[in-house]
């Protein structure tokens, strides 16, 4: 399961990707593994619009632990359904990997954007 902080950080990229704030994106990812003009030709490509999900979506996020780089590091791959103005919830999902680099420091980086 995946902690309250985890899911905070899960909402963050949610909200970043509907605002299309994908530069803010990239730099709270690092840009590790996916850039802001690779997020904007994916949702471009998909043709739909992004919209902010239920609340309720965030309290059924599935979360499976991943390997830790650390030791003390935990780490959840999480999938995450999106929502768009044409469909509600969507076939559109984000992958994410969510860490806990530090007791209550979490990081996220960004996979990709499943558009089927």
């Amino acid at each position: 399961m995946l902690p309250e902080e985890g899911v905070n950080a899960v909402r963050a990229v949610v909200a970043l990707l509907v605002r299309g704030h994908y530069e803010e994106l990239e730099t709270l990812t690092e840009g590790r593994r996916y850039t802001a003009s690779d997020m904007a030709a994916t949702i471009a490509r998909s043709g739909r619009d992004l919209i902010s999900p239920p609340e309720e979506a965030f309290r059924a996020v599935d979360a499976v632990a991943a390997p830790q780089e650390a030791a003390d590091e935990r780490a959840f791959h999480v999938e995450f359904p999106l929502w768009t103005a044409q469909e509600g919830r969507s076939d559109m999902a984000v992958g994410l990997v969510v860490s806990e680099v530090m007791d209550g420091v979490w990081t996220v980086a960004l996979e990709g954007i499943r558009v089927p």
